[in-house]
């Protein structure tokens, strides 16, 4: 596994070939960027914490454990920590190239 650092905690990747299998460990209570994917496909699992999913609108959906959510190519999202956890991601190929950030991270 490589671990990935973030402003939000730190991202343990796991696989990345035609599927990618991540950890997304939030450690702060922060929002990440609002952004967008042009082909990744994803899907978030909560393992343990509490999280908003964002749009650009500004709608929110809660998210706690067990809780899980797709988001397709091209919706744009971010994910506000209010409990520090962990959200298991399971998406299509993780390509950095492939990530439009409109809003940077918020503290």
């Amino acid at each position: 596994m490589e671990l990935k650092q973030k402003s939000w905690g730190g991202e343990w990747l796991i696989h990345n070939g035609a599927y990618c299998m991540k950890l997304l460990v939030y450690t702060r209570r922060i929002a990440s960027s609002l952004h967008y994917h042009e082909r990744k496909h994803e899907s978030f699992y909560i393992a343990s914490g509490k999280f908003l999913l964002e749009d650009e609108s500004g709608a929110t959906q809660m998210m706690n454990p067990g809780h899980s959510v797709v988001l397709p190519p091209g919706r744009r999202h971010r994910v506000r920590c209010l409990e520090p956890g962990t959200i298991v991601e399971a998406s299509t190929q993780d390509d950095p190239e492939d990530c439009v950030r409109l809003i940077p991270s918020e503290q």
